[in-house]
């Protein structure tokens, strides 16, 4: 019997009613109901996926590079500071090598006779620099009161013993200590550290001078 017998006894025209279709679409494969969109989802999903793990991938190399680059940062770190380190140590012991002698001072005790302290004029009058060096040795000594810093220096650049054989301009008996090399050097250290007029020093080393026989004899007694 062909189909056509069948429509007739089934007294169909070959359309299948809507009950029909619908059970042909419950038996319907999956595959076949979803069709070619079905595909199509699939592959771009795979897409993504396959994006992700390249994502992924990359994220990890870059974090494996950061974390090497952070490890040869702290290396660098370290070295520098072991560096330093080293330098500071080489440098103080350079500085201690090269570190110069401390200078005796020319002042050290006040001269006790005529001869010991033409000797120190001699060797002021042969060196500029023994000049420019007794001048900063006065101007470091404390003193803010003019006269008194006169009288104390010059008790420690001559004793009165000595003191009483030199007059501030010279008589017949004594040698004038106004033109000496030791009093000008002596007068600069003052105006340097007073800022005014010699006036002052000038007055108290005439006045010290005049009294440095009243004030051996003394001592003597």
């Amino acid at each position: 019997m062909d189909n056509y017998t069948e429509m007739y006894l089934d007294g169909s025209d070959g359309e299948k009613t809507p009950s029909e279709l619908n059970d042909d679409r419950e038996n319907m494969p999956l595959s076949d109901y979803l069709g070619p969109n079905r595909n199509s989802r699939k592959n771009e999903n795979n897409g993504e996926i396959d994006m992700l793990k390249k994502i992924l991938s990359n994220t990890v190399e870059i974090m494996q590079s950061l974390k090497g680059l952070t490890s040869r940062i702290e290396k660098l770190e370290e070295d520098n500071k072991k560096m330093h380190c080293r330098q500071l140590t080489e440098l103080s012991m350079t500085q201690k090598l090269i570190k110069p002698k401390k200078e005796s001072p020319i002042l050290k005790s006040p001269c006790n006779s005529v001869e010991e302290f033409e000797k120190l004029e001699d060797n002021l009058m042969k060196s500029p620099e023994l000049n420019e060096k007794l001048e900063d040795e006065i101007f470091k000594h404390e003193g803010t009161d003019p006269s008194k810093f006169v009288r104390s220096m010059w008790r420690k650049i001559l004793s009165d013993n000595a003191a009483s054989q030199y007059s501030w301009k010279g008589t017949a008996k004594k040698k004038a200590i106004d033109i000496m090399a030791v009093t000008n050097a002596f007068r600069g250290a003052y105006n340097r550290k007073f800022l005014g007029s010699d006036k002052e020093f000038g007055r108290a080393t005439v006045k010290w001078f005049q009294t440095a026989k009243e004030r051996h004899s003394k001592k003597k007694k």
